[in-house]
């Protein structure tokens, strides 16, 4: 009788623990309206990266689980992104109906993130004004 009590008190806590280590490695943040978001990065370094045209180019940036921040000129850095809007057969990669808008800082030239279709986005572009 003992040896089925701690049996399952053994169970029990195993339980417990694998639920909260499963929860603390989710590389997903979640949005405020709880949905899963997807954290990308700026990466083109081609022709006139820095342009509007480019800047809102769905294939210049690259999916990045965890993001150090932005420093430097005003410009575009990262967003945190609905999944309804990233393509999650492979990679994950931003999917066109993002519909990113950008504008360019005059001072710079050089473009930053100004929104998207996702009314939840997060976007955090260098020295943003």
């Amino acid at each position: 009788m003992l040896k089925k009590i701690n049996l399952g008190l053994v169970a029990l806590v195993l339980g417990f623990g694998l639920t909260i280590v499963t929860s603390a490695f989710k590389n997903t943040n979640k949005s405020e309206n709880g949905r899963a978001q997807y954290t990308f990065s700026y990466t083109y370094t081609g022709s006139n990266p820095y342009s509007v045209a480019n800047v809102t180019n769905p294939s210049h940036w690259e999916y990045t689980p965890s993001s150090e921040g932005c420093s430097g000129d005003e410009r575009a850095c990262t967003i945190r992104i609905d999944q309804e809007y990233v393509d999650l057969s492979a990679t994950p990669a931003l999917k066109s109906t993002a519909s990113l808008t950008a504008a360019l800082n005059p001072s710079t030239s050089t473009a930053y993130i100004t929104g998207s279709a996702d009314d939840f986005m997060d976007i955090q572009n260098s020295d943003q004004p």
